[in-house]
């Protein structure tokens, strides 16, 4: 059996915001949207951060994938420490680590055809020639369940569930290693999740990519993750395989999450 490896390692992450003075006299208000937060995640797996809004979920997943500078410790890719690097240095580092988010539609531009948006990751991280741009392309389309036909088409022709299909065909294109998924069926109805949770998983046992699902959808995490970390007020409260926690939760918010699941 092989030993698993780490593919991301947070160290004592933080990050915090300083508010404007609202007095000559008064030091400015500092929110901690991050406060010293530390993981590893295997690769091959899929990590779940959950929490409430304003619990600091995004602001982490901002921060795994370089958009967000910390103000302090540091995130790992590989062994690489992400905010050590160059601009240029991290931008070719880009290729391994992409991003799905919450809102399909938004995310997607309604001037360009499927072709040019699937393409946008490839025609800013890699130089290939526009016979290659198409075949890929139409691979990763029909990877997730669309057509090749469909290249020549635009976001409003499609359904929510279908445009949340090309965001992940997009996040796919430079076949990355890594992709943070931030709320990303909570836009959808409930049928229509499914079908992407599903696609996510069927992705994930085909090409061994690893996961890092921003939700506060306890259901949907338990339906896709390995791990989980509870926020709560940017610090983690609650860490351990998804079975350990929504069977014998330690924390009381980790609790009360759970308390608010709905049962049928």
């Amino acid at each position: 059996m092989s030993e698993e490896k780490t593919i991301v390692e947070a160290k004592n992450l933080s990050k915090f915001y300083r508010l404007p003075k609202e007095s000559l006299f008064k030091k400015p208000d500092i929110i901690k949207a991050v406060n010293d937060v530390s993981f590893k995640i295997t690769k091959g797996k899929s990590f779940g951060v959950v929490g409430e809004s304003g619990s600091g979920k995004s602001t982490l997943a901002r921060c795994i994938m370089g958009l967000e500078k910390p103000t302090a410790g540091s995130v790992k890719i590989n062994d690489i420490d992400i905010f050590s690097l160059t601009a240029n240095e991290l931008r070719n580092l880009r290729k391994q680590f992409q991003m799905v988010f919450q809102d399909p539609f938004g995310s997607l531009n309604p001037r360009k055809k499927i072709l040019n948006i699937i393409a946008e990751p490839l025609d800013v991280l890699e130089k290939v020639n526009n016979n290659d741009r198409k075949s890929r392309v139409i691979n990763v389309l029909t990877s997730v369940g669309l057509k090749d036909s469909d290249i020549e088409k635009f976001p409003h022709e499609f359904s929510g569930g279908q445009r949340q299909r090309i965001a992940i065909a997009r996040a796919l294109i430079t076949k990355p290693q890594i992709i943070v998924a931030d709320e990303p069926v909570s836009a959808l109805d409930v049928s229509v999740q499914a079908q992407v949770l599903n696609l996510l998983q069927d992705l994930q046992d085909n090409l061994g990519v690893t996961y890092i699902l921003i939700s506060h959808d306890l259901a949907v995490v338990k339906f896709v993750c390995d791990d989980v970390i509870v926020m709560n007020d940017g610090k983690v409260v609650e860490f351990g395989t998804t079975k350990e926690i929504f069977s014998n939760p330690k924390h009381d918010y980790t609790k009360t999450l759970l308390d608010a699941v709905p049962r049928f």
